[in-house]
């Protein structure tokens, strides 16, 4: 995978399965049988082959995938600010989703800026969606299809393994019901998200590029339904030396977590690490 820019995982039963993304094509790795030794096999599927893909073979500019318990897969590009879900078992596009964002929340987080718009995500029930926002200013949103309110976000948010994700169809779009933006010292910590993963505990991890460091959300105080303010964090800890351009993650049971880099070469492009 060059320059890859995010991971996620599918549970299926006791296998973890791992899907990488990168921002030069539309193809996705499928890993199989992931664990902190390796992963058994792998599977290339190219998106760009599947009925209703839009975006461009060489050059997809995605930034972030999610995956459901069953067979669909997110994946969003910057900009502009959209949600493609396909369905990998039936080689189809099930949707594509336009990420709004009213204007005075717009304003006060900069998302009229193309380069610091979605870079993590992750699949909510009820059909939501939960983006991290990057930069100026590092935020969490919540989108939400039009009409419908915020719930806020706990560990009850996030989708059981095998669940499978309720999405819209076709052309749609989704609006910012909530921001929570990182503030005091979780804004010390990650000056920027590059990826979200929902850990196998139900706790959210946010990387940071910026900042060379992973922090873990434990929610054990939900966020507000509305937005607000992410003041501290549960855990965080530095990435070692040597990892440059962090842009994935996923979590393992154990503690630690695999981090993918956004380089030109496909070799030696992952690392795992774990709090010291």
């Amino acid at each position: 995978m060059v320059e890859a820019s995010g991971l996620a995982v599918r549970a299926s039963g006791d296998e973890l399965h791992l899907i990488a993304v990168g921002d030069r094509t539309a193809e996705i790795a499928i890993g199989s049988e992931l664990t902190p030794d390796g992963v058994g096999a792998w599977a290339v599927v190219d998106l760009s082959t599947i009925d209703g893909w839009s975006l461009p073979s060489d050059d997809s500019q995605l930034e972030a995938v999610a995956a459901d318990g069953g067979s669909l897969v997110a994946l969003m590009r910057e900009d502009p600010p959209v949600v493609l879900i396909a369905d990998t078992t039936g080689g189809r596009v099930v949707a594509t989703i336009g990420l709004r964002m009213p204007e005075v929340p717009a304003d006060e987080v900069g998302w009229d800026d193309p380069s610091s718009r979605g870079e993590g995500l992750v699949l909510l029930r009820g059909g939501r969606l939960l983006v991290a926002k990057e930069k100026r200013s590092a935020a969490l949103i919540e989108f939400c299809p039009a009409g419908e309110p915020s719930r806020g976000l706990s560990p009850d948010d996030f989708l059981d393994d095998g669940e499978s994700w309720d999405p819209p169809s076709g052309e749609v779009e989704y609006l910012a019901t909530a921001v929570w933006r990182l503030k005091g010292k979780a804004k010390q910590v990650l000056r920027d998200v590059s990826d979200l993963e929902v850990g196998r505990d139900r706790s959210l991890w946010m990387l940071s590029d910026q900042s060379a460091t992973l922090g873990r959300l434990r929610l054990d105080d939900p966020l507000p339904a509305g937005g607000g303010a992410i003041k501290t964090l549960d855990d965080a800890w530095r990435l070692p030396k040597g990892v440059t351009k962090p842009e994935g993650v996923v979590a393992f049971g154990d503690g630690r977590a695999l981090i993918a880099m956004d380089t030109r070469s496909p070799r030696a492009n992952g690392v795992i690490v774990g709090p010291a």
